[in-house]
C-alpha cells in the first residue's frame, strides 16, 4: 500500500483547499464500531491527533473511544506516555518504520484492553536526510489487522497531515468493515475467543455466572489488563446473545482484577471473607430484577425458666446504646449462618452465662429498619426451658446474671421510655416476658425444605379448638 511521492503530493495540494470534516472522515468506522459494541485506541505521531480528533468528532465516541496519545519525539516522554514502553528496545527489534508501527499496536491494544488499536508514526524534514518530505506508516491492531506506508514529497506538511490521518481511517473502516463479514472473527482463521482466565456457566434466567480461577492470571499488569480485554469481549458475545444478569466472583487472591471489572460497568453485590461476588445488568431497555443480598440480620433472645419458675436476666458489660447501661434484660445475640433460631439461644445462653438449655417454643418476633450499617433487623424471642441452671458468666460480655421470678422483674420496671435504666428493666421487655410467663406460644417442628434435600423449622399457632373442644 505504498504511495508514490509524486502521487501523493498532486494530492496534497487539492486537499490542502478541500478538506474533509473531522466526522466525515471516520463516519463508517464509528457507526460499525457502535453497532459491533467495539472500542478503538490511537497512537499517533506525525498526524498530530488528527486521527483522535476525527474518531471523538462523532456523537456515537462514548460508545468506543477508549484512550489515545499524541507520541512526540523524545524518547523519555513518549514512553512515559506509552505506560513506560521501552522504545529503544521496540526500535532495534523493529528493522523499518513499518515493523516498528506493528510491534507497538500489537503491544499498545494488548496493555490498554481495547478490541482496536490504530498507531501512526512517520519521519519529517531531515529526519531522514530528504529536507521537505516525510513519510507516515500506519498500523491497525485487531480482529483483522493491516499496515499502510505513504511517501510525501513537498513542503505542505499540514496538507499531508490530514492526508495521513484521512488515509490511516479509510484503512482502519476497511478493516472493521472485514471484520463485520467474516462473523467478527479473527484474521487468522482461529476459532472463536474463549476466555482463558475465567469459567462462565449459564444460569436458568437467561443470565452468565462466572468464576475466576484463584492462580489466574498473574498478578502482574500486563495480565490484568489481558484478563480485561478477555471481560469486555465476553460482555459484547454476552449481550448480542441477549443475556440478562451476569454473576462474577472475584476471589481474594485476584483482587487485583477489581479495577478492570469495576470499569465495565460491574457493581459490588456482597463480600465474604475470601471472595466479592460483582454484578452487571445487560439489557439497555429493561430496569435491573437482579436479586439484592441479604439486607436483615436476625438476633435471638431467650426466655429462660429453671425449675422454680425464675428466668435468666442479664446485665451486658457495654451496652450498644449508652443509656441503656446496666439494664437488665434477656441473654442472646446475633444468629451464624445455617442456625435456627432455638440453636441462636441456646448457643447465645450457653456463651454468656454458662446455663444450658432446650427448646420450649417461640414467643414472639419484631422487625424494625436502618440498623446496624443500614440493614433491617429481626429479634427473635423464644422460650428455653434450663437443664443446667448454675450461672458461669462470661466476664468480657457479661457484668451481672441471675434468676429473677415474676415479681422482682415487675419490681425492676422503668415505664419511662427515657430511663434511668440502670439496675431497672425497660417496658418493652418486660411485654415480652409476659407473653412468655402465661402467653400461647408458637411452636416449632422440622419439616423438609421445597429448596433442595435441606431441613427447616416451620413455626405455626397451636390449634386452639383442638385444646378447647369438649
Amino acid at each position: 500500500h505504498r504511495a508514490s511521492p509524486a502521487q501523493l503530493g498532486d494530492r496534497l495540494t487539492a486537499m490542502a483547499i478541500d478538506r474533509r470534516p473531522l466526522a466525515a472522515m471516520s463516519g463508517k468506522a464509528s457507526e460499525l464500531l457502535s453497532t459491533m459494541g467495539h472500542s478503538v485506541s490511537v497512537f499517533e505521531a506525525t498526524t498530530g491527533g488528527l486521527i483522535q480528533a476525527a474518531l471523538q468528532a462523532r456523537p456515537e465516541a462514548g460508545m468506543y473511544f477508549t484512550c489515545g496519545a499524541t507520541i512526540g519525539s523524545c524518547p523519555t516522554a513518549a514512553a512515559a506516555v506509552l505506560g513506560g514502553a521501552d522504545l529503544s528496545a521496540l526500535a532495534a527489534k523493529a528493522p523499518s518504520l513499518g515493523e516498528w508501527t506493528k510491534t507497538l499496536a500489537r503491544r499498545m491494544r494488548e496493555e490498554v484492553g481495547s478490541t482496536w488499536c490504530i498507531v501512526q508514526s512517520g519521519e519529517w524534514g531531515t529526519t531522514n536526510g530528504n529536507a521537505g518530505a516525510g513519510s507516515s506508516s500506519v498500523f491497525v491492531a485487531g480482529p483483522v489487522e493491516r499496515e499502510l506506508i505513504i511517501d510525501a514529497a513537498g513542503g505542505d506538511r499540514e496538507g499531508a497531515m490530514w492526508h495521513f490521518a484521512e488515509s490511516a481511517l479509510a484503512l482502519f473502516e476497511q478493516c472493521v468493515s472485514d471484520a463485520t463479514t467474516m462473523g467478527n472473527g479473527d484474521s487468522s482463521g482461529e476459532a472463536p475467543f474463549q476466555p482463558k482466565t475465567m469459567t462462565v456457566k449459564e444460569d436458568n434466567y437467561s443470565g452468565v455466572e462466572v468464576s475466576i480461577a484463584d492462580n489466574a492470571p498473574d498478578p502482574e499488569p500486563q495480565r490484568t489488563l489481558q484478563f480485561g480485554r478477555e471481560l469486555r469481549q465476553c460482555l459484547q458475545a454476552w449481550q448480542k446473545a441477549g443475556k440478562r444478569g451476569v454473576w462474577l466472583k472475584l476471589p481474594r487472591a485476584c483482587a487485583a482484577l477489581a479495577g478492570p471489572i469495576v470499569a465495565e460497568g460491574f457493581e459490588f453485590h456482597h463480600a465474604q471473607a475470601h471472595l466479592a461476588v460483582l454484578t452487571k445488568w445487560l439489557p439497555t431497555d429493561t430496569p435491573c430484577t437482579l436479586p439484592k443480598y441479604g439486607f436483615t440480620q436476625i438476633g435471638v433472645g431467650g426466655v429462660v425458666f429453671n425449675s422454680r419458675g425464675e428466668v435468666l436476666m442479664v446485665q451486658e458489660r457495654i451496652s450498644p446504646v449508652p443509656k441503656h447501661q446496666g439494664v437488665w434484660k434477656l441473654p442472646g445475640g446475633l444468629a451464624d449462618p445455617g442456625e435456627h433460631f432455638a440453636d441462636t439461644a441456646i448457643r447465645e445462653v450457653r456463651e454468656e452465662t454458662g446455663v444450658s438449655g432446650s427448646l420450649v417454643g417461640l414467643v414472639s418476633m419484631r422487625h424494625t429498619h436502618g440498623v446496624r450499617f443500614g440493614q433491617g433487623d429481626i429479634y427473635v424471642v423464644v422460650k428455653l426451658q434450663a437443664q443446667d441452671e448454675t450461672i458461669r458468666i462470661d466476664p468480657h460480655e457479661i457484668l451481672d446474671a441471675q434468676w429473677m421470678s415474676k415479681e422482682k422483674i415487675e419490681s425492676l420496671l422503668q415505664d419511662c421510655r427515657d430511663g434511668p435504666f440502670d439496675g431497672r428493666v425497660s417496658a418493652n421487655t418486660w411485654k415480652l416476658l409476659a407473653a412468655a410467663f402465661g402467653g400461647q406460644l408458637i411452636v416449632g417442628s422440622e419439616v423438609m425444605s421445597s429448596i433442595g434435600s435441606k431441613h427447616s423449622m416451620m413455626y405455626t399457632a397451636p390449634d386452639v379448638s383442638a385444646s378447647t373442644a369438649p
